[in-house]
């Protein structure tokens, strides 16, 4: 069943991360086969399937993407970059007091986009879950994407750390595994369990908890 949440949501288009520039119809192609992943996962998700909910042909589908493998890779790219193109706005801090209440508000701004588009913890699940039937250009694609987002983490951490908020002790790999694998594991449990689950609050928690534990000033 299609969340009416997904339904209604409207996000900005993803930055030029395809090898060419996607038009209206792939946005709508893209739009309808990330439902689609998300609610029945990889494998039970066809291209027949995508076609009907798209409303086109699946001869149609062809034009626009090899097979099932790129429909995914492009809707990976498509959650990824609108997250991506928020948070490069948001880490410009220059001075400690800055800085902690970015760090702060990144949390923040992760819990905004899971309520916004509850499909990316839905498809990094089933990432986990169906990996062993998912090809491996789709796996080397998502595996750099998460890549990307620790090193990204590992920069936020040594950027606090050049400001004296962080410890120059703290190891910025080891932390940013944990500022990473912390947020997945609190975004499961907010998929799983809806809003009894209170995932702006268990983020912002967290935050502070970090905070606590690696800054300068105990």
């Amino acid at each position: 069943m299609i969340s009416p949440a997904r339904k209604n949501a409207a996000p900005p288009a993803p930055p030029g991360t395809q090898a060419r520039r996607r038009g209206s119809l792939d946005q709508v192609l893209i739009d309808a086969a990330m439902d689609l992943f998300a609610s029945y996962g990889y494998r039970g998700t066809s291209l027949a399937r995508i076609a009907r909910a798209a409303g086109v042909t699946k001869g149609a589908l062809y034009w626009h993407f090899a097979d099932k493998e790129e429909f995914f890779v492009a809707v990976v790219a498509k959650v990824l970059g609108e997250w991506e193109l928020v948070f490069e706005k948001s880490t410009h801090a220059s001075r400690a007091a800055e800085f902690r209440a970015e760090f702060g508000r990144m949390f923040d701004t992760m819990a905004a986009l899971n309520e916004k588009n509850p499909w990316v913890s839905r498809l990094l699940l089933i990432i986990a879950l169906e990996s062993h039937k998912i090809g491996p250009r789709v796996l080397r694609s998502m595996r750099k994407a998460n890549l990307h987002g620790v090193a990204s983490f590992r920069e936020l951490v040594e950027h606090g750390q050049r400001l004296g908020v962080f410890e120059a002790e703290l190891d910025p790999g080891w932390a940013a595994t944990q500022i990473f694998s912390s947020y997945l594991g609190l975004a499961m449990l907010w998929y799983l369990h809806g809003p009894r689950f209170d995932l702006r609050r268990s983020l912002r928690q967290q935050a502070r908890e970090f905070l606590r534990q690696w800054s300068v000033a105990k």
